[in-house]
């Protein structure tokens, strides 16, 4: 089985992914680094089979590990987040808007799907990212003119909050508050989150 990392050939005991893997995350972990991606000839290794590694015998494999810089890889998924929440901003208004005017519900929720995607990806790159960095995003200084006072934690509440109006609204089919909770509750939010993930990225560069 060939092993590598990056761009270099390693050694592993076993002809197995589990003890490819074992082998390649001790060894980027020693030099500061992570891996964010695992290739078994070719093909990526995702999902379940990336959270229970195979110790099967696969001697004629090639497994490919990359690894990068923590830091940086948090750093830009938050400014890839920010930038998908301000695309995103002036989604919520036009999903209001149909919502209200009851003229295409069905185009309403395929865009709101995508944008709720969006809204899990923001909450899904804090949770990963500063577990990663073994940091707490209360860390995060936010001006007060940008947050009111608030900090991230606090902020995490109120938006889940308002996506479980989303839920249940979306149950009850009821699209007038559906309408409100997007365009009035969570388009201001996304403004004021797009700036939260700005300032968490900058402070990134300086734990690097």
């Amino acid at each position: 089985m060939k092993v590598m990392l990056d761009q270099e050939t390693i050694e592993v005991e076993h002809p197995s992914l589990a003890a490819a893997m074992a082998t390649g995350v001790a060894l980027a972990e020693d030099r500061g680094r992570t891996i964010i991606e695992v290739l078994v000839d070719g093909s990526p290794v995702r999902g379940e089979d990336l959270d229970n590694v195979s110790n099967d015998p696969i001697p004629d494999a090639e497994v490919r590990m990359l690894s990068a810089d923590p830091v940086q890889l948090v750093r830009q998924s938050l400014f890839d987040a920010a930038e998908a929440l301000e695309s995103a901003c002036e989604d919520h208004t036009a999903i209001a808007n149909q919502l209200q005017s009851g003229a295409d519900h069905g185009k309403a929720m395929e865009q709101l799907g995508s944008t709720l995607a969006v809204w899990q990806g923001v909450q899904d790159v804090l949770a990963r990212g500063y577990a990663l960095l073994g940091q707490d995003p209360d860390s995060i200084q936010l001006p007060a003119e940008l947050a009111g006072g608030r900090q991230v934690s606090q902020l995490l509440v109120e938006l889940g909050g308002h996506l479980r109006e989303v839920r249940r609204s979306l149950e009850d089919q009821d699209f007038a508050a559906l309408a409100d909770t997007i365009g009035y509750d969570l388009e201001p939010m996304a403004r004021l989150w797009s700036g939260v993930l700005r300032l968490a990225a900058d402070g990134c560069a300086g734990a690097s």
